[in-house]
């Protein structure tokens, strides 16, 4: 930074940052530390056109912030002294356009938090302008009163958009023109504008002509930058948040990923804003069940997740469909190219964090990583938070302030040759006196966080789940390239040891229950505790919450089992009966064998396998043999196993005999039914 004289005033240091900024196209982070005075004062001089407080007067308040999303704005003031959420900072930062300042109003004490004792080292950053009541005025590295600053080059083509969105247009439409399957997949760090490119081309291709585009995303919100975009220039109407009505009969509709997949509506082409927050496995359906997509993904920013999941998307890619083409793009829409304020928020919150590779795993050592230390290891923060990115497509900023301050909080590091190779996060909860727990139970209370813990006892009505203590695994993250080498097998059992030793009886887990993460934590002795009815709408997975006793199981471990097993058994043809028969297979061999079916049931289940009864006759019998068989097995259900993820399918799920067939690739009811009697015969 350049210390300026003292000379120099507020009104030449806010002068000289303007110039800077404005010449440059660029912003610049200003962190401003005073009392009120000082800070009123600097306000007045400085005019910004926003300013975001809780305390000020007449300033939006932080919660108003996400209705400026999608908007360009110019100088803004951002008071934190109260502290801020990470994710709003970022977002209403991207909507600043370059030539502009944001002036963050700072405390000067020392907090003792991390989080605020690592941000508060970035007032004074190489990208950042510092103004004090009493430390006097720094700016950026990169200027100074008397620095040359080179003028800036557009980028920008006659239709208003960057060369890279051009192209991106241009390869969206071609997905359209050309050969089926041959998708295209837009990269590009956050607000390089790959949402609005995908908008205009979309908008283009309706007005052109009668087509129906669909849009997928995590959430409606991700997709409205698109919509804004697509309806700039159409004769066209919103009609509402979901629907958009071009005057030739085109439609641009947003359908969910968990609906999309399930519904399978039909369009003309397919578009998937934000597909690293979907997870591979669905986007592996939709390239599947679509022929003409587009695909966008963030890299790096709030939304991002690293370059991890472009090399797997690209991998599936290059497996599913080989004339796929790929569009990166670089010129920030905004602002011009080495932002400041772009590379302040990328150091400050690790957007940019990308893992480091040992060159070998021979030598695995788990420990606990201390957190006060990690404030002066920055080279291990980041890449600690790189592996959370790298494995979790719902990583936030807001996770750094919580793996830096939570003290529940306990990390677990798998290290190899000094290199962090993965990383278990676990939260105590529970612990709490018994009136609290039943109020909680009652529905009369909601307690912050305790997300295990609660869940088990509102939802089965037992309160030892919640006055006992447990653990909950909340991340367990491996790199991809040393996965299925038993790191996350080693890493849980020293969090298990660690536990036991603390005198904690009960370990748990909550997450989206796949058949490969279901198939981990019951090798590791977890048994499901409770099923979500609701799916995700983002990975259309129903949440599974599995628990393990680390000693003596408590009593309430038998309620929690028995209630799950009896509302399971009858959810499967109702809340469940959408669920991948494999996975309910799966989930019904974890259970207890229910009561032996008598000497009568066994023979109906033989005869109708021989063809001598109908199914319509044996129904009960069918019913009870086929989960008593689940239950039996010893070795896990595979995949391959068609004639039992029928049986589910039919005799659990009681879907019809049309869907059965449909789905399972037979002529009818009657065909459908002699590969049911022909695998019974062969398991009986």
């Amino acid at each position: 930074m350049t210390t300026l004289a003292m000379t120099v005033t507020p009104n030449d240091f806010i002068q000289l940052l303007q110039d800077a900024a404005i010449k440059r196209v660029v912003r610049f982070p200003v962190f401003v530390a005073g009392d009120e005075v000082t800070v009123s004062d600097f306000l007045a001089l400085a005019s910004p056109s926003l300013i975001v407080s809780n305390a000020l007067p007449g300033a939006t308040p932080w919660r108003q912030v996400k209705r400026l999303l999608g908007q360009e704005t110019h100088s803004l003031a951002l008071d934190i002294r109260q502290g801020f959420d990470v994710e709003k900072l970022c977002a209403i930062a991207g909507c600043v356009k370059g030539g502009e300042l944001v002036y963050f109003l700072v405390g000067e004490e020392v907090s003792e938090r991390r989080f605020y004792q690592r941000f508060n080292t970035f007032y004074h950053h190489a990208d950042a302008a510092y103004f004090s009541q009493h430390g006097g005025m720094n700016l950026p590295q990169s200027i100074s009163s008397s620095q040359h600053v080179p003028e800036y080059s557009s980028s920008f083509t006659s239709s208003g958009m960057t060369q890279d969105q051009q192209r991106a247009v241009d390869a969206i439409k071609q997905v359209l023109k050309g050969h089926r399957r041959r998708p295209a997949l837009i990269v590009a760090d956050r607000g390089r504008g790959k949402s609005s490119a995908m908008g205009i081309a979309a908008g283009q291709i309706l007005s052109s002509d009668v087509k129906t585009v669909l849009v997928t995303s995590p959430s409606i919100a991700n997709a409205e930058t698109l919509f804004q975009h697509a309806l700039v220039d159409g004769d066209c109407e919103r009609t509402n948040k979901y629907r958009a009505t071009y005057s030739n009969g085109s439609q641009l509709k947003f359908v969910a990923p968990d609906v999309l997949l399930q519904d399978k509506p039909m369009c003309d082409l397919l578009l998937v804003d934000e597909a690293a927050a979907i997870p591979v496995p669905m986007l592996n359906q939709m390239l599947t069940s679509y022929s003409r997509i587009a695909f966008s993904t963030t890299e790096h920013g709030y939304e991002g997740t690293g370059r991890a999941f472009s090399l797997r998307f690209r991998s599936l890619l290059n497996d599913k469909a080989k004339g796929w083409k790929e569009v990166s793009l670089h010129q920030p829409v905004r602002w011009a190219q080495d932002d400041p304020l772009e590379r302040w928020l990328f150091d400050a919150f690790l957007f940019d964090a990308e893992p480091l590779y040992p060159d070998n795993i021979d030598e695995i050592s788990v420990r606990i990583v201390d957190r006060d230390p990690l404030l002066k290891d920055e080279s291990t923060l980041r890449q600690l938070f790189s592996i959370l990115v790298t494995a979790h497509y719902q990583t936030s900023p807001n996770d750094l302030l919580q793996l830096l301050d939570d003290e529940s909080l306990t990390v677990f590091g798998a290290f190899a040759h000094g290199m962090l190779v993965g990383a278990l996060l676990a939260q105590k909860e529970g612990g709490f006196d018994g009136a609290l727990a039943w109020d909680v139970v009652a529905g009369k209370r909601r307690l912050r966080g305790h997300l295990l813990a609660q869940s088990l006892a509102s939802h089965t009505g037992t309160v030892d789940a919640l006055t006992s203590v447990l653990i909950r695994v909340s991340r367990i993250a491996v790199l991809p390239l040393f996965q299925r080498n038993g790191i996350g097998t080693l890493l849980l059992n020293s969090a298990e040891t660690y536990a036991a030793r603390d005198g904690v009886g009960v370990m748990g887990t909550s997450f989206g229950v796949t058949p490969s993460l279901w198939q981990f934590w019951s090798s590791q002795g977890y048994i499901p505790a409770r099923l979500g009815i609701q799916r995700d709408a983002a990975s259309g997975t129903h949440s599974l919450q599995m628990v393990k006793a680390l000693s003596s199981a408590p009593t309430w471990f038998d309620d929690i089992q028995a209630l799950y097993s009896s509302n399971f058994y009858a959810q499967l043809s109702e809340q469940f009966s959408q669920l991948d028969p494999y996975l309910s297979a799966l989930l019904l061999s974890a259970m207890a064998e229910p009561a032996r079916l008598s000497e009568a049931q066994n023979r109906q289940v033989a005869l109708f396998a021989s063809g001598a009864l109908g199914y319509d006759l044996v129904t009960g019998s069918l019913s009870q043999w086929l989960v008593s068989w689940l239950a039996r097995q010893t070795k896990t259900i595979t995949r391959e196993d068609k004639g039992c993820q029928l049986m589910v399918a039919r005799v659990l799920h009681r879907q019809s005999w049309d869907v059965i067939a449909n789905e399972f690739g037979y002529q009818g009811r009657k065909d459908t039914e002699l590969a049911m009697r022909q695998w019974i015969a062969k398991h009986h």
